[in-house]
């Protein structure tokens, strides 16, 4: 028996398939999963107190659930659908941007909905709408006009917190409350400048992803 042999024989079992474990959960970390498989995870990282393991689990789950509106058949258009109030006043418009709602989206202590995890997908299509003076007034908020689909407007602040995580805040919590948005609804965002008064707006749609 060689030496690699007996020092793998001297581990104890359980070290053994922790480790293995550890390694498989590593190994599909970029993984969508569904419900039970995201319920057995959760199992798993909270039964087995090894950081490898808890550490690997962690990160499937986060990836799961930052991927999952982006892998699954939707597209969505290009420009909002004909929401009432807004015929003919949608100029400009930035093309969709997509996310899965989370618990701290939802938090009435939070009162923020962060736009997206992916701050390049900000850069690139919503902060080329913003002129001069809106670039220089985002850390304290522009003060913009969020839609749902019924044509409901909400007065919403559009901000940068420490110059990487573009949020909406103060009218979120309202918004969100008054269409019972949950963590299971996955929105889309539309960006545009209104034709009559070239200020800011808001589109935001929701369906549900889980």
């Amino acid at each position: 028996m060689s030496s690699k042999e007996k020092s793998n024989n001297n581990y104890p079992e359980e070290l053994k398939e922790l480790g293995a474990a550890a390694l498989a959960l590593t190994c599909i970390k970029n993984t969508r999963l569904d419900n039970k498989a995201k319920a057995t995870l959760h199992k798993l990282k909270t039964t087995y107190p090894g950081n490898s393991v808890r550490e690997a689990a962690s990160v499937i789950e986060q990836n799961s659930s930052a991927n999952s509106a982006l892998d699954d058949e939707y597209k969505p258009p290009d420009i909002p659908p004909l929401v009432q109030n807004l015929r003919g006043v949608i100029g400009r418009c930035s093309k969709p941007m997509q996310k899965n709602l989370t618990n701290t989206d939802l938090n009435a202590s939070q009162c923020r909905l962060l736009t997206n995890r992916n701050r390049a997908s900000v850069l690139e299509f919503l902060v080329p709408f913003l002129n001069e003076g809106e670039c220089q007034t985002l850390k304290e908020g522009i003060q913009v006009t969020t839609y749902d689909l019924d044509g409901n407007a909400y007065t919403m602040s559009f901000k940068v917190w420490a110059d990487k995580y573009y949020v909406l805040t103060s009218g979120w919590t309202k918004f969100h409350q008054d269409n019972g948005l949950t963590d299971k609804h996955g929105l889309t965002l539309w960006m545009f400048r209104h034709v009559e008064t070239q200020k800011l707006c808001f589109v935001i749609s929701w369906r549900k992803v889980a």
